[in-house]
């Protein structure tokens, strides 16, 4: 199995209502999107969380980041661990068949979630703690308005209005 189709496996267990198990909010609206193509400031899977209906960034908009992995753990780890500073929360997924030998405390030590999957269900192994980056720190503001602006070439999935 490719990592995009890996990625589509867990999309599918998201959207099946595993979503609530990373997403913990009420009455916002979140969106789902993949990455197309490969960039490297990009995760394979965004959720945006918002409380106004239209799509636009505001400082309420919430970024969780997933970088879908087969075996490669430690990279996956580097990469997911980057996405913190830009979103709220970064999840490494990896799939469970490869998910021997991780070490949890690396995880733990540096607030990168842990995500194990398979073709029915994903099962957290770390729930990192949301990051409290400032959102005036030029840097950061930059990067998501850059990333939210790419967000327009990432295949967009309907929202979803988790209550």
């Amino acid at each position: 199995m490719s990592e995009a189709e890996l990625t589509t496996t867990l999309l599918d267990n998201l959207q099946r209502g595993d979503l609530k198990k990373i997403a913990r909010t009420e009455n916002k609206k979140i969106h789902l999107r993949r990455e197309i193509g490969n960039n490297s400031f990009r995760a394979d899977i965004f959720i945006t969380l918002q409380k106004d209906e239209e799509l636009v960034m505001n400082s309420k908009t919430s970024f969780i980041a997933i970088e879908v992995k087969i075996k490669d753990w430690k990279q996956g780890f580097y990469q997911a661990w980057r996405y913190n500073s830009f979103a709220e929360k970064s999840y490494l997924a990896l799939y469970e068949p490869y998910s021997k030998n991780i070490d949890l405390n690396l995880f733990k030590d540096n607030n990168v979630g842990l995500i194990i999957f398979n073709e029915k269900t994903i099962t957290i192994k770390n729930h990192p703690k949301r990051n409290t980056f400032t959102r005036n720190n030029l840097y950061s503001k930059n990067l998501r308005i850059k990333i939210w602006n790419s967000l327009g070439t990432i295949e967009s999935i309907e929202p979803i209005f988790q209550k």
